[in-house]
C-alpha cells in the first residue's frame, strides 16, 4: 500500500468543493469555443484520441461519429487522491474529465446533448503532490475564492466563461498532467429511442483497444434506464435493466411510480434509504455500485420528497443521508426533480446538472486533500 500521507503539500488555503470538481462555463459559440477537445495537445499526444473515441458506441444516433467527436468538449474536471482502484485501501491517483457534445438550440444558444463519456487518467504520487501545488499556486495567480461555496460553474470563469484567462492557465496545468499517455478508462452515457432511455458502459484500453468491463453489482458488461415520464415529474415506462439484486435497491420507484401508491409505504420507504446510502460515499464507491443507480438515485429520492412529503423519510432515514458541516452541500442543479435529467456532472441542455452524489463525493475528496496537504507539527 502507498502511504498517501507522506504527500504533505503547503495550501495557502483549505481545499474546498470547488478546488476538487471543477464544472467548465457554456461557451458562447460552437467551433470558436475555448473548452478542451478530443485531440488538444495533452501529455503523450491527445487528450482523448479520436482513434479511441470511435470504438465506443455513437453518444447520439441523431448525430453521425464525425459530428459528435467534433463537438465532444470537456465539460468538467474532478481530480481524485484515492479513487478505489485496486482496493480503497491501495488507491489511486487521477485526474478525471467530464465529456459532453455542445450544439446550437433553435434560439441560437449553446446547449449540450445528454449523453457523455467520463475519461480517467493515473498519475503517481509525486506527479499529484506537484499537480496539487500547481493547482494551489493558480489559485494564488488569479485571486481565487473558493471558501464555502456550493458546486457551481467555477467561480475562476463564471463571469468571462471560455474566454477567462484563469480557464486557460487551468488547462495548462490539465493537459500537462493528463492525456493518453496515462489514459486509463473512458465509461459512456449514450442516449438512445426517443431521448428517453439512456445505455452505460465502460472500458480499459489494452493494446490499443478498448475492452468492456463488467458493471459492479451485475457482472454485465452494460446497463440501461428508461423514463417515458411525460411531463418528466415521474417514473413511467421502462426502468433499470438489468435491475440490481439485494437490499440497496430501488427498482420499483424507477420503473413505474404511479404504481407506488397507497399500501407501498414500506416499499417505498425501503427504496429510498437505498438511495440515500447510494448518495452517501461512506457507504458506496464507483466500483461496487451499478452505474444507472449512481445516476438515477437523485430524481428517485426527489420524487418521493415531493409526492410523499408525508413519509418524512429524510427524519426516518437521516443517519442514511450523507453530511459533512464543513462544506456547502447545497445542490445548485436547475431541475433537481426532474426524472429524465440523471447526468452526475455537467449540463442538462443548457442548465447545470450535478448529482448528489458527485456533491458528497466532492466534499470527501476535500477532506482527504486536507488531510494530506496540512502542514506537519513539529514535535
Amino acid at each position: 500500500m502507498i502511504l498517501l500521507t507522506s504527500m504533505a503539500v503547503h495550501a495557502q488555503a483549505a481545499w474546498d468543493l470547488n478546488d476538487v470538481t471543477y464544472l467548465m462555463p457554456l461557451p458562447q459559440t460552437v467551433g470558436g469555443d475555448g473548452l478542451l477537445k478530443l485531440e488538444s495537445p495533452a501529455r503523450g499526444g491527445a487528450l482523448l484520441p479520436v482513434s479511441m473515441v470511435n470504438q465506443l458506441p455513437v453518444l447520439a444516433i441523431d448525430r453521425t461519429r464525425p459530428e459528435v467527436n467534433s463537438t465532444l468538449r470537456v465539460m468538467a474536471v474532478r481530480i481524485d487522491p484515492c479513487f478505489p482502484l485496486p482496493t480503497p485501501q491501495s488507491c489511486q491517483r487521477q485526474i478525471r474529465l467530464a465529456w459532453q457534445p455542445i450544439e446550437m438550440n433553435r434560439r441560437n444558444e449553446v446547449q449540450t446533448v445528454d449523453a457523455a463519456l467520463h475519461s480517467f487518467y493515473v498519475l503517481q504520487d509525486w506527479e499529484f503532490a506537484n499537480l496539487l501545488k500547481e493547482i494551489d499556486a493558480w489559485k494564488s495567480k488569479h485571486s481565487v475564492n473558493t471558501k464555502y461555496l456550493p458546486l457551481q460553474v467555477h467561480p475562476a470563469w463564471a463571469a468571462e466563461k471560455d474566454s477567462s484567462v484563469a480557464l486557460a492557465d487551468f488547462y495548462k496545468i490539465i493537459l500537462k498532467y493528463a492525456g493518453i499517455e496515462n489514459f486509463s478508462r473512458v465509461t459512456a452515457m449514450v442516449l438512445r429511442g426517443n431521448g428517453d432511455m439512456w445505455a452505460f458502459a465502460g472500458f480499459e484500453p489494452r493494446n490499443n483497444k478498448l475492452e468492456l468491463l463488467p458493471i459492479p453489482r451485475l457482472n454485465r458488461l452494460s446497463q440501461s434506464f428508461i423514463n417515458m415520464a411525460v411531463p418528466a415529474d415521474h417514473f413511467s415506462g421502462g426502468g433499470i435493466s438489468p435491475i440490481p439484486k439485494g437490499d440497496d435497491t430501488f427498482n420499483n420507484l424507477a420503473a413505474e411510480s404511479i404504481r407506488m401508491g397507497e399500501g407501498t409505504e414500506d416499499t417505498i420507504r425501503q427504496e429510498v434509504r437505498a438511495a440515500f446510502r447510494i448518495e452517501n460515499p461512506k457507504f458506496f464507491n464507483p466500483e461496487n455500485m451499478d452505474c444507472v443507480s449512481c445516476h438515477v438515485a437523485q430524481p428517485a429520492i426527489h420524487w418521493v420528497l415531493n409526492k410523499r412529503p408525508d413519509l418524512q423519510v429524510e427524519k426516518l432515514w437521516s443517519q442514511e443521508i450523507y453530511g459533512n458541516p464543513k462544506y456547502d452541500l447545497k445542490n445548485t442543479s436547475v431541475e433537481i426533480w426532474n426524472t429524465q435529467q440523471i447526468r452526475a456532472l455537467g449540463y442538462f441542455g443548457k442548465n447545470v446538472a450535478i448529482s448528489q452524489r458527485v456533491i458528497n463525493e466532492s466534499a470527501e475528496v476535500a477532506d482527504f486533500i486536507n488531510r494530506i496537504t496540512a502542514p506537519k507539527s513539529e514535535e
